[in-house]
């Protein structure tokens, strides 16, 4: 057979190939959608806008590069119907009602993911997103540990509302939950611990670290067992201590020069843009003891401090400036180190983007979506294939009236 002759039966194959798959996703589509029209055939509206919602989340939205502030239509798949993350974390940060007006719809809606089992996905940290009184739990133990009801607490509501985390803090008279006696006894019962600015002395950070470290045992510990930490703030009271395969550091009396941070690279557990300028409230950080190659570099100080050095160029921050923002693996469990949250991002939605960092890095698995709750006279499902980290799974669509 000649080259020719061979060109044009490979075009045919795939041609043909094409049509096939394309008649797959059409039908499959149409399929959802008609079990939804014989259940509301009575309402060609909500049927429509259901369709014309879900087509546009499928495509590239506009404009092309569309974020949170400059949005005119909602999408976020790429020519290939693969879920460009970038877009949905900016769909998530959208509010409910303005979304709503921007697909053009009166109706309410929930949108989530579904394997072939039907069992809902955890994408880019969220269950579920849309209509609030959706039940959409996620299937984890969780705790959070602060110091007091004086102190910092920036993620506690979060994580009592995501997650319905165990609330522990110090004991003392301004502690109104757990004691951190019981937060010790406890740490075995949680896969997910938030801690935030505890200033443990010595000895109190030290039984937190044998609770949940060993590294000569590292099998019977809590990250020895999967167990996944989100620590942020002063965690020893010492301005020097080594633990958890690092050592912490802290500086008294910062001058804002003194807490300017960069990102100096990026992450997929946290929104936050190479070069993005961050001002924290105070100056921690850490530097690496054992970790090696697998510590993850998020964010530097623009400054050192011994001697006090600052630099201009990322390039420089990246190579001295302390280390502010990270995360590294330890035993067969995972640490994300953050300093004080209450910070002030130069640019984007600080609240949104912590929340949306803790929920990706719990990497919790989703209950089923309860929708028993919701008041409704015709309820339409749509489903679209996506594709998402390489595999195929479903985008399901529920709006109601």
């Amino acid at each position: 057979m000649n080259e020719n002759a061979k060109a044009q039966v490979w075009f045919t194959d795939f041609v043909i190939g094409m049509i096939v798959f394309s008649l797959v996703l059409i039908s499959y589509y149409t399929y959802t959608t008609n079990i939804s029209k014989q259940d509301s055939s009575a309402n060609d509206n909500l049927i429509s806008d259901a369709k014309i919602v879900s087509s546009s989340l499928i495509s590239k939205g506009f404009p092309n590069n569309w974020d949170v502030n400059t949005v005119t239509r909602i999408g976020f798949t790429d020519s290939y119907n693969r879920l460009d993350t970038t877009k949905f974390n900016e769909f998530i940060l959208i509010n409910y009602n303005k979304s709503k007006k921007l697909f053009g719809t009166t109706y309410d809606y929930i949108l989530f993911f579904v394997n072939e089992s039907e069992d809902v996905q955890n994408v880019e940290g969220f269950c579920a997103t849309g209509h609030g009184l959706v039940n959409v739990p996620f299937d984890i133990s969780a705790a959070y540990y602060y110091q007091n009801k004086d102190e910092e607490q920036f993620l506690k509501s979060f994580m009592e509302d995501t997650f319905s985390a165990t609330i522990y803090c110090d004991g003392g008279p301004k502690c109104d939950f757990l004691p951190f006696s019981q937060f010790i006894t406890d740490i075995n019962n949680y896969d997910f611990i938030v801690v935030e600015h505890p200033a443990w002395a010595t000895s109190s950070f030290n039984s937190f670290e044998d609770a949940v470290h060993d590294p000569d045992n590292p099998v019977d510990t809590w990250l020895g067992n999967g167990g996944i930490l989100f620590v942020g703030g002063q965690l020893p009271s010492a301005n020097q201590h080594i633990a958890l395969s690092v050592e912490f550091f802290k500086r008294a009396g910062q001058s804002e020069s003194d807490r300017l941070a960069t990102v100096v690279n990026e992450d997929e557990f946290i929104a936050f843009d190479y070069a993005d300028n961050i001002i924290f409230r105070q100056a921690y950080w850490i530097e690496d003891v054992s970790v090696g190659a697998d510590l993850k570099d998020i964010a530097r100080f623009n400054c050192s401090f011994s001697p006090r050095t600052c630099y201009d160029e990322i390039e420089d921050i990246a190579i001295n400036g302390p280390m502010s923002l990270t995360r590294w693996p330890i035993d067969d469990g995972k640490i994300f180190y953050f300093i004080l949250m209450q910070i002030i991002l130069l640019a984007g939605y600080l609240q949104e983007i912590i929340d949306g960092s803790a929920q990706k890095f719990a990497n919790a698995v989703c209950f089923p979506i309860n929708i028993s709750n919701i008041k409704r006279d015709n309820l339409v499902r749509t489903d679209r294939l996506v594709i998402y980290k390489s595999d195929q799974i479903k985008m399901v669509l529920y709006m109601w009236q």
